[in-house]
């Protein structure tokens, strides 16, 4: 049976009562805030790549928009020569196809 809500609240509340109260040792405490107090001197490794911290990533970031740019260039140059061409032979002002139609 599913008990509502309302019915484990009031089994909280009752249970309180119950609860016995637990004693530590007196070292205990001075224990843990010392450990608290503590500077950490060693950081954690981080997964497989502990070396690449952020300055390296900027620049892994900086060369990778680089070299897109470089290529995006490259790219259109070369790209743009080919529409011209294909324009170019469209229009019928291409000399391949004066020359084509001469033979």
């Amino acid at each position: 049976m599913k008990k509502n809500t309302s019915e484990r609240i009031d089994e909280l509340i009752d249970s309180a009562p119950d609860i016995e109260t637990v004693n530590t040792p007196p070292f205990f405490k001075d224990k843990v805030l010392q450990r608290l107090s503590q500077p950490r001197d060693s950081q954690p490794q981080l997964g497989w790549l502990p070396w690449f911290t952020p300055k390296y990533q900027m620049a892994a970031l900086f060369l990778f928009v680089l070299l897109n740019a470089l290529v995006l260039y490259t790219y259109s140059d070369s790209n743009r020569e080919e529409e011209i061409q294909t324009f170019a032979e469209a229009y019928g002002l291409s000399s391949a196809q004066e020359e084509t139609l001469l033979n």
